[in-house]
């Protein structure tokens, strides 16, 4: 997937994952979520210091500038889940998620993120398709 990444981009970025993987759900697949990245980034809702500052309605409206308006109800609630991930943010250290992201450990990932409100099997499937990990 990351072929179609933009070369300017940064590479690898297990919170661009993180983000798509939470959008790709109830019937939007990674193939068809994965083309907002671009947006996702330009409107900084794949930083996590951002996410972390903003409220949902902020969110809400960020998502719909970045080309991802499933409606008004959709819209709604992937911005509620993306603030729910900032909460994360606020109250973890940065530098210490993405440590955790990053290390293919299926169960620190686990116990990281299923506590997100939004963040469930689905989510982490996807989550692992990306960042080609092996739950075992």
């Amino acid at each position: 997937m990351h072929e179609s990444l933009p070369k300017t981009a940064p590479l690898d970025s297990p919170w661009d994952d993180l983000v798509v993987s939470i959008l790709a759900v109830n019937q939007y697949t990674l193939e068809r979520t994965y083309p907002l990245l671009q947006g996702l980034r330009r409107e900084k809702l794949t930083d996590p210091p951002s996410l972390g500052r903003w409220e949902s309605q902020e969110i809400e409206t960020k998502l719909r500038a970045a080309g991802c308006d499933r409606g008004p109800f959709m819209t709604k609630l992937f911005a509620e889940r993306l603030s729910a991930l900032g909460a994360l943010v606020r109250t973890k250290r940065v530098i210490d998620c993405e440590e955790i992201l990053r290390s293919k450990d299926a169960r620190a990932i686990e116990a990281l993120l299923l506590p997100v409100k939004g963040i469930g099997p689905v989510v982490l499937r996807n989550f692992y398709t990306l960042r080609d990990i092996t739950r075992i």
